[in-house]
């Protein structure tokens, strides 16, 4: 469901991560299905999702675009690029509330 909302994790996380982590992924850089949740529904339902722009587009007024991008922010994989608490309430997002 991330992959698919996000979009794929970043190839240095995944070369960075233990080798413990290796269970979690196939072809190197795709992740597996959570065990116990394989079936046709659980599948079907993950390949309906769009992107995070997508479903925001779909639920969420045009002129909170800014929203989008606050959840960018929050949700990146990389712990390093993702923002901070501080940085989310100092969003645009927030600031301009129309």
């Amino acid at each position: 469901m991330m992959e698919r909302v996000l979009g794929s994790i970043p190839e240095l996380m995944i070369r960075r991560s233990n080798k413990g982590a290796e269970k979690y992924f196939k072809r190197g850089s795709r992740l597996r299905w959570p065990e116990g949740a394989v079936s046709r529904e659980s599948i079907s339902a993950v390949k309906k999702l769009g992107h995070l722009k997508d479903i925001v587009s779909r639920n969420v007024d045009s002129s909170r675009s800014s929203l989008t991008d606050l959840l960018h922010g929050l949700l990146t994989y990389d712990p390093t690029k993702r923002l901070t608490a501080c940085q989310a309430l100092d969003h645009i997002f927030f600031r301009n509330p129309t």
